[in-house]
């Protein structure tokens, strides 16, 4: 009986050592609950005054009905950070709404803001709404958080000469369609 117990025992510690080790590494998702990614997406407020959400870079422009933005998952806990986003566009605003955290290039094509802003549940987010006089063509969002280059978010901003709040921003021809990026963050160096 002795010896059987002594092979259970040692039969039993190297499972049980498997299990708690695959119980570590196996992330645990919760049912439901979507991934969080770093996405530029568009909302549209339609005639019913309802807002339609899209996961997209393809801008309509529909003054005083579209908006768009980007989401970043940064992890960790909730902390305020340090952030500056540069938006270069390929064309000139005919018109620029800006408080005193942005700088204007004076060609209207570049917008500087650096500002403190807070991480929610891991998350980093901003957005815009599309006014009269915003140019079609490319808007490149680059973003910098604690002084670290941390993403990139390229949008194409689409002409709607007849103004429909139903327009479907997925089905806009777009180049660079969702072509939002991440960039690598700095590896830290491990001390040898």
């Amino acid at each position: 009986m002795r010896a059987l117990s002594r092979w259970l025992l040692a039969a039993s510690v190297p499972l049980l050592l498997a299990v708690s080790a695959a119980a570590q590494t196996t992330p645990v998702q919760k049912p439901g609950v979507k991934p969080v990614r770093s996405i530029p997406y568009v909302s549209i407020t339609g005639e019913d005054g309802k807002q339609r959400h899209y996961e997209t870079n393809a801008i309509p422009l529909l003054f005083n009905r579209a908006c768009f933005g980007w989401r970043m998952y940064l992890g960790g806990p909730n902390r305020v950070v340090s952030l500056k986003e540069v938006l270069t566009t390929s064309q000139p605003a005919e018109q620029v709404i800006a408080g005193p955290e942005t700088e204007v290039s004076a060609d209207k094509t570049r917008a500087t803001t650096r500002m403190f802003e807070t991480v929610q549940d891991g998350v980093l987010q901003r957005s815009w709404c599309i006014i009269p006089g915003d140019p079609p063509g490319t808007y490149t969002y680059d973003i910098t958080i604690d002084g670290e280059p941390r993403g990139e978010f390229v949008f194409c901003a689409i002409e709607v000469p007849d103004q429909n709040p139903n327009t479907d921003p997925r089905e806009l021809s777009c180049p660079n369609k969702f072509n939002a990026v991440e960039r690598e963050q700095p590896k830290t160096r491990k001390a040898a």
